[in-house]
């Protein structure tokens, strides 16, 4: 097969949110080239939301995507607030992080149960796993469920919530319905753990296995949490989220209408559930903490597949950690939803932790509109690492049989849990 070379070519990655290919070319000395092609059309939000007054564009924001709007929303919000130089009270930013947390439920349950089992257990689509798997179907559908009803509850609608405003909430629910998410969630907890032992039994693939640059957003007050004001690199290095730039550079890639990001100007790196173990697992508390010790040799930060676990565990976790919330708020009842804001001149820069991983926004305003606008999502801080692990997959399988090298390739995809549709981003026109 001299000088001959050999595409292999999955047009569409399979149970991923968005339009996106991998490409990979084989000759007579082995792979050599890797794409993961990117044809999801340029998003314009950045630019057509800069003019516009601050509280139209925060509506806007969240449309950059279904899965995650919640976390667009309350990062967009954090920026806004930072910018005109407003800060919520405490039992504000609880309620709030509850409603993220819903997000975070309602994507790990669909990502784990819907996306990535089905390809443990050889089917090539959840649907068909519903006779022989009814208990986990069922589990799946019961998460996603309370993580959908908690931002419906907090945010006023499942997707694209509105409630969220400048200040506060416009209004928050009613002492009644925070008991009964309380015990809803309290339910759900068996529910987390049998999720996590279920994925504590998956092959992790060695083919895989290397040094992995993790970044993570560092939680405020010593909690493993959503929020925070420095970004943790698990080389030890921390940096203020308002000096992104100066660590994160985004190059444009031929292959991809999203830009691929380097930590230092050249490290690809990796971001999500596994990074924010790998960094931050020090902070957690309670059952996760228990099945964290007693499984850690199984989250290993030098294999992407481990990122499915980690977001087991964090099922776990958020679920605990939304019970506590919900009771520092109740201690605190009645709570006023909103407070008095002006509206003043500044710039903010809020990085909080969407389920995928840090998702990132600049904001500028200036008499009341949006001046500048810059947002990056996790899946386009990911691609350059998740294109270093597609290839290692394809250098140990090749010459295996094309369709299991495309669906090993899938595989590795699936473990980031990219949404392709928010990683493309235009910030001028």
């Amino acid at each position: 097969m001299k000088n001959l070379y050999l595409p292999i070519t999955v047009d569409h990655i399979a149970r991923v949110e968005g339009k996106g290919g991998v490409e990979i070319v084989v000759g007579d000395e082995g792979v050599k080239e890797v794409k993961l092609n990117i044809i999801e059309g340029p998003r314009f939000f950045e630019a057509i939301t800069v003019g516009k007054k601050l509280d139209e564009a925060l509506a806007v924001y969240p449309r950059i995507c279904s899965f995650c709007s919640a976390a667009h929303k309350l990062t967009a919000v954090e920026a806004a607030e930072k910018a005109i130089g407003f800060t919520p009270r405490e039992e504000i930013q609880a309620l709030r992080e509850v409603l993220y947390i819903g997000d975070m439920i309602e994507s790990h349950a669909l990502h784990l149960y819907l996306l990535v089992l089905p390809d443990y257990l050889g089917y090539s689509n959840p649907l068909k796993m519903v006779n022989e798997y009814k208990k986990e179907i069922g589990i799946a559908l019961d998460l996603k469920n309370l993580g959908s009803w908690m931002m419906d509850e907090l945010g006023a609608r499942a997707i694209h919530q509105e409630n969220v405003v400048l200040g506060g909430f416009g209004k928050l629910p009613d002492k009644a319905t925070l008991e009964t998410m309380k015990k809803r969630l309290q339910e759900a907890l068996p529910k987390a753990e049998y999720t996590f032992e279920l994925f504590s039994k998956l092959e992790q693939y060695e083919e895989v296995e290397g040094p992995i640059i993790h970044m993570a957003v560092k939680p405020r007050g010593d909690v493993y949490g959503i929020y925070g004001d420095y970004i943790k690199v698990s080389d030890g290095f921390e940096f203020p989220v308002e000096d992104y730039k100066k660590h994160i550079v985004e190059k444009v890639v031929e292959h991809s209408f999203a830009k691929h990001s380097f930590y230092k100007g050249e490290k690809p790196f990796m971001v999500g559930a596994l990074p924010r173990l790998v960094n931050n697992a020090e902070t957690l508390y309670g059952r996760a903490k228990e099945l964290y010790e007693s499984h850690r040799d199984l989250l290993r930060p030098t294999n992407p597949f481990a990122n499915n676990l980690a977001q087991a565990l964090e099922l776990v976790y958020f679920t605990e950690r939304a019970i506590d919330l919900i009771d520092e708020a109740l201690a605190k009842w009645p709570i006023a939803p909103r407070d008095r804001v002006e509206v003043k001149d500044g710039f903010g820069v809020s990085a909080t932790e969407a389920p995928r991983g840090i998702v990132t926004y600049a904001l500028e305003v200036k008499d009341g509109r949006v001046a500048y606008a810059d947002i990056i999502t996790p899946t386009a801080y990911n691609f350059a690492m998740m294109e270093v692990h597609v290839r290692m997959m394809a250098e140990k399988h090749y010459n295996d049989d094309p369709e299991r090298l495309k669906y090993l390739t899938e595989m590795v995809v699936r473990a980031y849990d990219p949404c392709i549709s928010c990683s493309v981003h235009v910030a001028r026109l």
